[in-house]
C-alpha cells in the first residue's frame, strides 16, 4: 500500500510557557503544503525500513519504528511489515516530515491489518509518538495547542503560493527552546481566532516566537527571510524551529522570480515552490 505524507508550515507559532514535563505550551496555526514523502508498506516476516535518504535512521530511532512498536503492542499484530520510505521533505527543516511519516504509517497499518481504529485511538497513539503528529491525522489547516498534540479546531484558508528555502544547516529543536532569548507570549490567541481566514487575516497573523533565537544563531536564515521580502513575498518567516524559511505569495510571477533567484544563489539550498492545501484526500 502506498500513501503520501505531506509537509506543513507554521503560519504562526507562539510559545506560551514551559511545562513541568520540560516541554513548552504552544499555540500555532499549521497548514499542509503540497510537498510530500511516499511510504510503501506491506506485510513481511521481518520488520525493515529502507530509505532513499541515507541520513535518515532506519533502526529503532526512526519514528516509524516507534509507531509500529506501539501499535504492535496494543493490537498484538501477528505480522511484521516492510517499509519503503521515499523522502522529498528535508529532515531538520521545521516542515514536520518525521511526524507526517508517522501519521501516514499509522493510517496504512490501520488498513492493511484491518484494525478499525477509531479516530480517538489514532490520536492516543500519535500523541505518544511526537508533539505535532496528531495534526497530520487531520491533514488540513488547524489551530494547535498544548505541546502540539491538541488540535483545537480546524481552519479554512485561502489559496496561496509558498516558497520553501532551507540552507544546509541542522538545527536542534531542544537547543532553540532552551535558549535564554526565547520569546514567550503568555496569552491565548487561538480561542479568539475565527476558523475561516481571508488572505489579509493570514498575513496579519504570521509570527514565530522561535525565529529570533534561530536568526541570531543562524544568521543565514534571517538573510533568506529578508531577501524573500525584497523579492516581493507578501510575508516570510521561519517554519517551526527551522531551518526552513518560507515565503507567502499571491503572485505566481513573483513566486517564480524568487524561486529562480534562490536556485541560482546557492546550489546547496533546498528550494521548492508549491502551494498550501486545505484538505488532503
Amino acid at each position: 500500500m502506498l500513501i503520501r505524507a505531506y509537509a506543513k508550515v507554521n503560519l504562526f507559532l507562539k510559545i506560551l510557557n514551559k511545562r513541568q514535563d520540560g516541554f513548552h505550551n504552544i499555540e500555532s496555526l499549521m497548514s499542509p503544503v503540497n510537498l510530500f514523502d511516499l511510504l510503501k508498506v506491506q506485510k513481511s516476516r521481518q520488520f525493515r525500513i529502507t530509505c532513499n535518504d541515507k541520513t535518515i535512521p532506519v533502526d529503532e530511532n526512526n519514528i516509524i519504528s516507534k509507531t509500529f512498536a506501539l501499535v504492535q503492542k496494543k493490537y498484538n499484530l501477528k505480522h511484521l511489515v516492510d517499509v519503503c520510505l521515499y523522502k522529498n521533505i528535508p529532515s531538520g527543516a521545521g516542515l514536520g516530515g518525521g511526524s507526517s511519516n508517522a501519521a501516514a504509517f499509522l493510517q496504512i497499518l490501520n488498513e492493511i491489518f484491518s484494525l478499525k481504529m477509531s479516530f480517538d485511538e489514532k490520536v492516543d497513539i500519535m500523541s505518544k509518538v511526537g508533539s505535532d503528529t496528531v495534526f497530520f491525522l487531520y491533514n488540513q489547516p488547524a489551530f494547535v495547542r498544548g505541546r502540539g498534540e491538541i488540535v483545537d479546531k480546524t481552519a479554512v484558508l485561502p489559496s496561496f503560493y509558498v516558497l520553501l528555502v532551507k540552507p544546509p544547516v541542522t538545527i536542534s529543536t531542544s537547543s532553540v527552546y532552551s535558549d535564554k532569548n526565547l520569546t514567550l507570549t503568555p496569552y491565548n490567541t487561538v480561542s479568539n481566532m475565527h476558523p475561516v481566514l481571508n488572505y489579509t487575516d493570514v498575513l496579519d497573523s504570521v509570527d514565530n516566537g522561535l525565529q529570533n533565537v534561530v536568526f541570531k544563531k543562524y544568521p543565514e536564515t534571517y538573510l533568506i527571510k529578508e531577501k524573500m521580502l525584497t523579492l516581493n513575498a507578501d510575508a516570510a518567516l521561519l517554519s517551526g524551529s527551522g531551518a526552513t524559511v518560507f515565503g507567502i505569495y499571491s503572485s505566481k510571477k513573483y513566486l517564480n522570480k524568487a524561486y529562480d533567484y534562490f536556485k541560482i544563489f546557492n546550489k546547496s539550498y533546498f528550494v521548492y515552490k508549491t502551494e498550501n492545501i486545505n484538505n488532503v484526500i
